[in-house]
């Protein structure tokens, strides 16, 4: 037995090392990252890295699991070449298991979330990334050199089997049942290690269990993120409520008040990459990095209160173009209810008479937007391929937004009225490059994004110095989001709220009384029936989403991260993990770490209320949203089979 327990303690000795290695990687992310961890003490700190190792134990056993064969009976582990190819095979496994904790430990700060495994998904369908990494490995040196001294470090401290130790030992019966029953609690050890010490298996909604959802990714590690989002490729029925309940509470289907002939309006909608709320001067009251979009939004109906349902850009076009957020670990075009029947904003409006297109500078098939162009009903898509002309290229991802916005422009005077179209702005996306002749015009300010934003805009702003000469400019209704938040300069925006802000406006040029500003809750997801409410839509159709000119509903906007629901609701934020409330608060009255999880913590009645009601809705949308997917119900041919009641005509707001 002296040495199956030499063998044994080896095995330990590499499980805590490996431990070890993820705490340092959780603390290179904590440091990369410490901007929006910054209102994390040294007490509350150490608690979030005491609970990861849970996490991380769970982690290293997944991707470990094939060396507890080492540790079977037998003298077979004894030979040298067995010693090294084992040592080999756990090095290589655990560098790259680590590998993840450092590449998430920047990109962290492009959508606040722990890499999940919807990466295999963007890495399949944009094969732009793959071209990327020698450029992301020249801006992130840093990232690169600092694991691989830990690599260096890794290889040097390995702990190695001491073969001048070893005895010469014959595998009697007895040895041989002591062995099975050693290597029989290590089993089960592992097992509730994997589980996450604890009974009941933990998984990426726990973290903010122990935590407020902000701190969740800290306690986190990658694998363990990607493990766990890969089993949950399937969505999960819910059943809050009856049938016919859930249809009095929440109902996608939408009949809008027709209070006028049907507009036979163009629509064109821009989706800014990256475009924060927090960049624009008039919607943050403070500095401008936005001046160009400024002035559109001075002329322009704009919701103040507008969020993204998402914070990766291939979320950002279901949510917009067909109201379908992305509630679960995989953007709903890398799902497995992708190919599921829908409606769509252009889908219904070609319906209706109109020419379809969309736009994106990028390679085609970047992000898999043609495709699902194609599923949302889009007749034309124009990618660089048709652009056409590589000495626009800006030697990453695509077109330079200046002159491709130039090339939408003229296209679309192309087209037959009316005619709905879409673009998705390319440049302001890592590196943050702009063209040679800007590059000391536009400057880094506070973060390397911003100097590509102010080039976007000044591209938006010249686009539309030539569409207002254009014969369909006054017959267009435009519309202004983006796909979703970015960097944050000020704290605010890196609260679990702010990393959702963004700008949602109308303009329309020819109607002078069609602006001002509106603080009800916007969400990219309402686009779509806010269009249709405004050209007058006759018919019913099928969407997550509310019209804004619906004052009979209310208002909100949801988001799914980190395993947990986010649902926003006038003043007051609700987190859910799908089977009860974790924190319900104030925004303007306290911040999330005071956030109560139960209505009985709460002394004011009114306030109470609302809690239970924005707890029904939630749910109510949450099962509606899973069944509509599992069960392809998310069009109206669909969902009209269901028992629910007929879809209700609403009363509007006034409109123009």
């Amino acid at each position: 037995m002296q040495n199956y327990f030499q063998h044994l303690l080896l095995f330990l000795k590499r499980f805590l090392l490996v431990l070890l290695l993820y705490t340092a990687s959780r603390l290179f992310f904590y440091i990369l990252n410490a901007g929006y961890f910054e209102d994390v003490s040294f007490v509350e700190l150490l608690k979030l890295f005491l609970t990861g190792i849970r996490f991380d134990i769970a982690a290293i056993i997944f991707t470990n699991v094939i060396f507890i064969f080492y540790l079977l009976p037998g003298s077979y582990k004894n030979n040298h070449s067995v010693q090294k190819s084992y040592e080999l095979l756990f090095f290589i496994i655990n560098s790259i298991a680590v590998l993840t904790n450092f590449i998430d430990a920047k990109f962290f700060d492009f959508i606040n979330k722990r890499i999940t495994s919807s990466i295999f998904t963007l890495m399949g369908t944009n094969q732009d990334v793959w071209f990327q990494i020698p450029t992301f490995i020249k801006d992130y040196w840093y990232v690169v050199l600092s694991y691989t001294v830990l690599l260096i470090l890794f290889w040097y401290c390995l702990p190695r089997l001491r073969y001048n130790r070893l005895v010469d030992e014959k595998m009697s019966i007895k040895t041989f049942l002591y062995q099975t029953f050693v290597f029989a609690g290590v089993l089960c050890l592992m097992l509730w290690g994997a589980r996450g010490t604890a009974l009941k298996p933990i998984g990426i909604i726990d973290a903010a269990t122990y935590s407020e959802l902000k701190y969740a990714p800290l306690v986190l590690n990658t694998p363990f993120s990607i493990i766990k989002t890969v089993e949950n490729d399937n969505l999960e029925e819910h059943k809050y409520f009856s049938e016919d309940s859930l249809a009095g509470i929440y109902y996608p289907v939408h009949q809008m008040e027709v209070r006028q002939a049907a507009k036979r309006m163009n629509v064109v909608i821009f989706i800014l990459e990256s475009f924060s709320r927090e960049y624009s001067g008039f919607l943050n009251g403070g500095k401008s990095y936005t001046p160009c979009l400024d002035s559109m939004l001075r002329k322009s109906l704009v919701f103040t209160n507008a969020f993204a349902n998402g914070t990766q850009s291939y979320e950002a076009m279901p949510a917009i173009i067909a109201g379908i957020p992305s509630l679960m670990d995989k953007p709903y075009s890398g799902s497995n209810y992708a190919d599921n029947l829908i409606e769509s904003l252009p889908l219904l409006l070609r319906r209706e008479g109109y020419h379809t297109s969309f736009f994106h500078g990028g390679n085609n098939g970047t992000m898999g937007f043609n495709n699902f162009a194609s599923v949302a009903g889009i007749e034309h898509y124009f990618g660089r391929n048709e652009y056409n002309n590589e000495a626009d290229y800006d030697g990453h991802w695509g077109i330079w937004d200046e002159p491709y916005l130039q090339y939408f422009a003229r296209q679309i005077d192309r087209f037959p009225q009316p005619f709905f179209t879409a673009v998705f702005t390319l440049s302001s996306h890592h590196p943050y490059n702009v063209p040679e002749k800007y590059k000391v015009k536009f400057t880094d300010d506070a973060l390397p994004i911003l100097k590509s934003i102010r080039y976007t805009d000044k591209a938006l702003g010249e686009f539309f110095k030539t569409a207002q000469e254009m014969p369909w400019y006054n017959n267009t209704l435009f519309v202004f989001t983006a796909d979703h938040a970015a960097q944050a300069v000020e704290r605010i925006y890196n609260s679990s709220t702010g990393m959702y802000a963004i700008p949602i406006a109308f303009y329309n040029p020819s109607d002078s009384l069609f602006k001002g500003i509106d603080s009800t809750v916007a969400q990219q997801i309402d686009i779509m029936p806010t269009v249709l409410d405004y050209l007058g839509y006759p018919k019913p159709f099928f969407a997550f989403g509310e019209s804004l000119f619906n004052f009979s509903v209310a208002h909100r906007a949801i988001s799914f991260v980190n395993g947990m629901y986010q649902l926003i609701e006038g003043d007051y934020v609700m987190v859910f993990n799908g089977e009860k409330v974790i924190s319900f608060y104030n925004l303007k009255q306290q911040d999330e770490k005071q956030g109560v999880d139960t209505p009985d913590k709460i002394a004011d009645s009114i306030t109470k209320g609302k809690f239970s009601a924005m707890e029904t809705s939630l749910k109510a949308i949450l099962q509606t949203y899973n069944d509509c997917l599992i069960k392809n119900r998310t069009s109206l041919g669909n969902f009209s089979g269901t028992k629910a009641q007929s879809p209700v005509v609403v009363p509007s707001k006034q409109l123009p």
